[in-house]
């Protein structure tokens, strides 16, 4: 029996890496994204999952500039959300609570709502927060647009977007917004946006 050789070549998903992040530059260069950027270190693997911490993380299926500058801002608000929770406790529990109660029985996963009933509350606060910075940056119209024709967080995404002013409410009532500038946070402010999880 013949030996078999079995090779790796990575040099197609290292050229995707680079191309996304030689674009995550130019949308930096094109767009004013500093007061939204908390973490300051992306890291770009082929076929993952985006994330947030403890660094953000981006795939390099994100195709359109609107997908890339989106799930940026998107992981960017997590940090935020994060820094909030462990900022004012007692009014991201009551933001938590009037969720939970507005929204008892929301959909889990199925491309619907998040993986579990807590991220898809939690998402309630993130995808709102990503519109309105996509908004500041290529319009409401276009932002609105964008987040409608994606396949996962639908029943977030419309649920965001029909209850836009009663959720702005909400969060404008407990200071959640409006978005807190990265460059106005404290060294120990955004050391409370790096922590693994919220509070």
């Amino acid at each position: 029996m013949s030996n078999l050789r079995i090779g790796i070549d990575l040099s197609h998903a290292e050229r995707n890496a680079i191309a996304l992040r030689e674009r995550l530059i130019a949308l930096r260069a094109k767009y004013a994204l500093s007061p939204y950027e908390y973490c300051k270190e992306v890291s770009i693997a082929p076929g993952v999952l985006p994330y947030s911490h403890p660094v953000i993380r981006l795939n390099t299926a994100l195709i359109t500039e609107t997908a890339l500058l989106a799930c940026y801002i998107h992981e960017q608000m997590h940090w935020y959300v994060t820094w909030y929770s462990h900022k004012h406790t007692d009014k991201w529990r009551s933001v938590w609570t009037a969720l939970e109660q507005r929204y008892p029985e929301p959909p889990i996963g199925r491309g619907e709502g998040a993986d579990t009933l807590a991220s898809t509350h939690l998402h309630l606060i993130v995808n709102w927060l990503e519109i309105e910075a996509l908004s500041n940056l290529i319009g409401a119209e276009a932002a609105r647009a964008h987040v409608v024709q994606l396949h996962y967080y639908r029943w977030i995404y419309a649920t965001v977007l029909r209850d836009w002013e009663a959720l702005k409410r909400l969060y404008a009532s407990h200071q959640l917004v409006p978005i807190l500038p990265a460059h106005e946070m404290s060294p120990e402010d955004l050391a409370l946006a790096a922590r693994l999880d919220e509070a």
